[in-house]
């Protein structure tokens, strides 16, 4: 199993403990439950180390741990090994632990589980298998549907070959909502109940459920960041994949949470959804010039210009609002227009002056 797949399915030292199959008991390196866990390997040599590759469980039943230099010897290399815990089978060889294996573990913050005789070592084998074999099916389950939905965006398939997944997941095609997220924030295993068609396709989750309420939870349980499309029926799905993924890279550049496709519609959303290097000129060419002559001179052209936006450009509101007499204003306003080169009463002008104050 590669380190991507382990990384997908999340298993911690501390979540294996609560498995009810195995029946397991912490006795020593608590400080270490949060080491995660891909795989069972069962050994009685008192270096195993060559056969380990990182993040196992190893299984003994201490054949070879009869004194206390020889559980520290094995201890060691499984430490040394990236192995995530040792799981010791009692009932064999002895009923419990050595002392100086626990003393050793504790030492080393390794987990040490005991395993009752009940539980044969094939069974961890064959639960991390099966455990496995069903992330695989789901993964590619989740492709699958991901490049269908993609096909779907660009106009390659038709809606329609959603409706059996949909109404698998006891969803309405009536009412479809898309809500994108970085794929990497679904989780591996899901509650089947919550109602909802899963997809991926590269960095890009997607997931369809019917309310825009039910979409918000997720997102936030997810992560907390995520686009939302339109609510609107299956065969206006096309639409809401490609909204979705616009407001997720509106969410991504901006840290601004969960985007919806209505955000996408205004002027933050527009310019939330330009890169860095486009807006630029409206810092350098507008609003760095102002500042530095504010600082100068000790004027307030960025105030008064922020005010005259905000009243939509009106001269009259914006003097009782900033206490300034028209004509003051309108000084004011001549000044901006001999730094930046754009007249605050124009109204192609007023939007770069507006995109400049956005960005400044």
């Amino acid at each position: 199993m590669s380190s991507d797949q382990a990384d997908r399915l999340r298993l911690t030292v501390g979540q294996l403990l609560e498995v009810p199959h195995f029946h397991l008991r912490l006795v020593a390196g608590a400080a270490g439950l949060d080491r995660p866990v891909r795989w069972a390997h069962s050994t009685e040599l008192l270096d195993p180390g060559p056969y380990l590759r990182g993040n196992e469980v190893v299984l003994t039943v201490g054949a070879s741990l009869t004194d206390p230099s020889r559980c520290e010897t094995f201890a060691r290399s499984v430490h040394a090994s990236k192995a995530s815990a040792i799981g010791f089978g009692t009932g064999d060889v002895m009923d419990e632990p050595p002392e100086a294996l626990c003393e050793a573990c504790d030492e080393l913050d390794l987990p040490l589980l005991e395993v009752p005789p009940e539980v044969p070592f094939l069974s961890f084998t064959e639960w991390f298998a099966d455990r496995l074999a069903s992330s695989r099916d789901k993964q590619r389950e989740r492709e699958e549907t991901g490049r269908i939905l993609d096909m779907v965006r660009n106009g390659l398939a038709s809606p329609e070959v959603l409706r059996d997944r949909l109404e698998a997941a006891r969803l309405s095609t009536d009412t479809v909502i898309v809500l994108a997220v970085p794929a990497e924030n679904i989780p591996e295993r899901v509650d089947a109940s919550i109602g909802a068609v899963l997809a991926v396709e590269g960095d890009v989750g997607r997931v369809l459920v019917n309310t825009e309420r039910h979409a918000e939870e997720l997102a936030v349980a997810w992560g907390g960041v995520g686009g939302m499309s339109t609510p609107a029926p299956l065969e206006s799905l096309g639409q809401g994949l490609s909204e979705s993924v616009l407001a997720l890279e509106a969410a991504q550049r901006g840290g601004r949470g969960i985007v919806r496709a209505a955000d996408l519609a205004t002027f933050q959303g527009l310019l939330g959804r330009l890169e860095r290097h486009q807006i630029a000129p409206f810092m350098e060419q507008i609003a760095r010039p102002l500042e530095e002559y504010d600082a100068a001179h000790g004027t307030k052209l960025v105030d008064t210009l922020r005010a005259f936006l905000k009243t939509g450009g009106a001269v009259s509101e914006t003097s009782r609002e900033l206490y300034l007499h028209p004509n003051t204003l309108r000084h004011r306003l001549s000044r901006i227009e001999a730094l930046t080169g754009r007249n605050p009463l124009d109204f192609e002008d007023r939007v770069a002056l507006a995109v400049a104050m956005w960005v400044s």
